[in-house]
């Protein structure tokens, strides 16, 4: 029996997302093996260049069936109406779903209480889909059609979470409505549920070569595991807005315990521009309209898989643009898999942080952490890379920088039950200088930064330049090694680190190299 969608006011549903997200923390376990690709369903729009070209790659590449692309003529705009999203999306869809035998509906009695009349409805009664996949050149925006409305009652979405409830055919598109997947701990296909709820994931993006390359790089990484740093980028609100912080920091205890290494930006403005952002391969920061500071340097690249995402209200505003706000740049740096919101969201319902990249480090696929992430369907989210990808489900050695990640993981893992990191670092170091290995001795600086042990952390970094061969890796010490001298606010400090930006300044190798003009910006 289909359970029945109410809508709630924001107090209530932000009361319910707190307790919920204490759930989310429980110890990770093995997780069941799960064939999502057999309950996939992949649509592209046919009146868009390279939509079933892109389709057909995709579902060869994971082995979905060529029964399941579907191909449905809609808007080859971003934007569409409510009406067209009805008569070309909903209800097409749905009846391609029915006829094919994805979907069974009844007719049931519900609704009978104390104080309603028990009622006939079109139930779901089975589902053979869990996964949806739009393709490049859906549209990803519905518009709002009523003036100035409260929020229970917006119906501007994201196309994407409208149609995670596909299969709910009695269910109001009206405001948030209460994602029963939010913070659960287990597979989807595990967890029981409105037979008809979904998981939609876009592979979308500025351009189709965009979009295929997001494809490889999902397939390519998932065999190995994805491998290399963090980034977290703080914006230091307060009040209100602290409950972003907070998905932030605990990203950041994530990553400690899961072996990432991570650099954290603990500034107010975003990543200062040119600043050196090595293997990059997950970004969470806030909070600006469009994309700027670090990762927005010329020449700057996640590392192929990354997951990468900027927290704002109208982050996916638009998908198809390389400029303009934030998923579509991020994709065209590189990065594999982002989210956003194409309409206000607020706070509270926009993906949290803590809880996705918890899911992705135990296993999840994209597409689960993402949504058990999200607190409320019919809303404004988007979830944009293959929606089937496993970045950490394994995990390999791999050569040069991706062993050095590799076995920094293992020895946090070997060191999980210390009572402090005493010995992981007495053993990451020991490594190092028996290999004269410098890129695990910085993995040691943003250790100690990241516990604001600066003279440890310095003492790291000047060993780790004294064994850097190209003058990049030299600089970005030099940089690193400043800001946790200037962290301490104290005046010796500053004079050294002065010291060291005036050295470095006047070092002619260090001219042209990535973080160069960063030099300058102090």
């Amino acid at each position: 029996m289909i359970a029945t969608p109410r809508h709630f006011f924001v107090l209530a549903f932000c009361l319910c997302c707190m307790a919920t997200t204490a759930l989310a923390e429980a110890p990770a376990q093995d997780l069941p093996e799960w064939d999502a690709a057999a309950e996939t369903v992949v649509v592209f729009n046919p009146d868009f260049p390279e939509s079933e070209a892109l389709a057909r790659y995709y579902a060869e590449q994971r082995g979905i069936a060529a029964e399941r692309i579907i191909g449905i003529k809609c808007s080859t705009q971003e934007e569409i109406s409510r009406e067209a999203f009805d008569s070309t999306l909903l209800k097409p869809l749905r009846k391609v779903f029915q006829s094919n035998g994805w979907l069974s509906l009844a007719e049931r009695e519900t609704g009978g209480s104390a104080t309603a009349k028990a009622h006939q409805a079109t139930v779901v009664t089975e589902s053979k889909i869990s996964v949806l996949v739009l393709m490049h050149g859906v549209p990803s925006k519905v518009i709002r059609q009523q003036p100035n409305p409260a929020v229970i009652h917006q119906d501007e979405a994201s196309v994407d979470s409208e149609l995670c409830l596909l299969g709910m055919p009695e269910s109001s598109l009206l405001g948030p409505w209460q994602n029963p997947y939010f913070a659960q701990k287990q597979r989807f296909n595990a967890m029981k549920k409105p037979p008809g709820l979904l998981l939609v994931g876009r592979l979308d993006g500025p351009s189709s070569a965009t979009v295929r390359r997001m494809i490889d790089d999902a397939i390519a990484v998932e065999k190995e595991g994805l491998r290399g740093r963090g980034v977290i980028d703080l914006a230091l609100k307060t009040g209100a807005y602290d409950e972003g912080e907070e998905w932030l920091r605990k990203t950041a205890e994530t990553y400690r315990r899961s072996g990432i290494p991570f650099y954290v930006d603990r500034y107010e403005p975003l990543i200062r521009d040119h600043w050196p952002l090595p293997d990059t391969a997950l970004y969470f920061g806030w909070y600006s309209g469009g994309i700027t500071g670090g990762v927005a340097t010329t020449g700057f690249k996640f590392k192929r898989g990354a997951v990468a995402c900027h927290l704002h209200s109208f982050s996916a505003s638009t998908i198809r643009s390389t400029t303009q706000a934030w998923v579509g740049p991020l994709l065209e740096r590189g990065a594999a898999a982002t989210m956003g919101n194409v309409w206000e969201p607020y706070l509270s319902f926009t993906v949290h942080f803590d809880i996705l990249n918890a899911r992705l480090l135990e296993g999840y696929t994209l597409a689960e952490a993402a949504w058990s992430a999200t607190p409320g369907l019919s809303w404004m989210n988007v979830v944009l890379g293959d929606p089937l990808y496993r970045p950490f489900a394994h995990s390999a050695m791999g050569d040069d920088a991706d062993r050095d990640y590799a076995l920094y993981k293992a020895l946090v893992k070997k060191h999980a039950d210390d009572p402090d990191s005493k010995n992981l670092k007495q053993e990451v170091l020991k490594l190092a200088d028996s290999r004269s290995n410098p890129r695990l001795l910085e993995l040691l600086a943003l250790l100690a930064s990241l516990e604001n042990k600066t003279s440890e952390g310095v003492e790291m970094l000047e060993h780790a330049r004294a064994l850097y061969a190209t003058p990049s890796d030299q600089l970005r010490s030099v940089l690193y090694e400043v800001e946790l001298l200037r962290r301490d606010k104290n005046p010796a400090k500053d004079m050294q680190a002065r010291a060291l930006l005036d050295k470095a300044l006047s070092n002619e190798a260090f001219k042209g190299q990535v973080g160069a003009e960063a030099l300058k910006l102090w």
